[in-house]
């Protein structure tokens, strides 16, 4: 018979080993914000804004419709059981999850924000995060549809915000200052 060993396994000590620039290594370095204290940033931001939101409801329309062509298919095979549901669903959830995207994303800003050279940013002028993106667009959606005047507000408030980023505390400014 051979005498086999079993294979070993080193083990680190137990002593805690604690590295003293851990913390300051692998901190996430802080971005630089934009000055928000320049009004030339705010110049034309509603208008922008609106013709913005139009561009990006195209878009969620043809995605939409090519997702309903899509289904018209998945419906011979459901027997119309997904067909309703699908269809009206369909574009609030397209866009919530594009635009949640998008506005937490490096740009911060759906492509027709892109377009019109606007852009979404936190009180501090740094870009947002995918929770209050998502904050943003679902306010948004939960607001607009049901009660349109909540727009006007932009007119009256400072930096023409809009009450759903009067909530989520953040601020549409333009790309650079006109």
């Amino acid at each position: 018979m051979t005498d086999r060993k079993p294979p070993s396994i080193q083990l680190g000590s137990l002593e805690s080993r604690r590295q003293p620039d851990f913390d300051a290594e692998f901190e996430p370095r802080p971005t630089a914000g934009i000055d928000l204290s320049d009004l030339r940033r705010y110049e034309g931001v509603l208008l922008s804004r609106c013709v913005a939101a139009m561009i990006d409801f195209v878009i969620v329309s043809v995605l939409s419709i090519l997702l309903w062509l899509a289904n018209c298919v998945a419906t011979l095979g459901t027997l119309g059981l997904v067909s309703l549901p699908a269809f009206i669903l369909a574009p609030v959830v397209i866009h919530i999850l594009l635009c949640t995207y998008l506005l937490g994303g490096p740009t911060g800003a759906s492509f027709g924000m892109r377009a019109c050279g606007i852009r979404l940013v936190n009180l501090e002028g740094r870009r947002i995060d995918h929770v209050q993106a998502f904050l943003t667009t679902a306010m948004f959606f939960a607001t607009v549809p049901i009660f349109v005047p909540v727009l006007l507000i932009g007119f009256f408030t400072e930096r023409s915000r809009l009450l759903h980023d009067i909530v989520v505390g953040t601020v549409m400014v333009r790309n650079r200052p006109a």
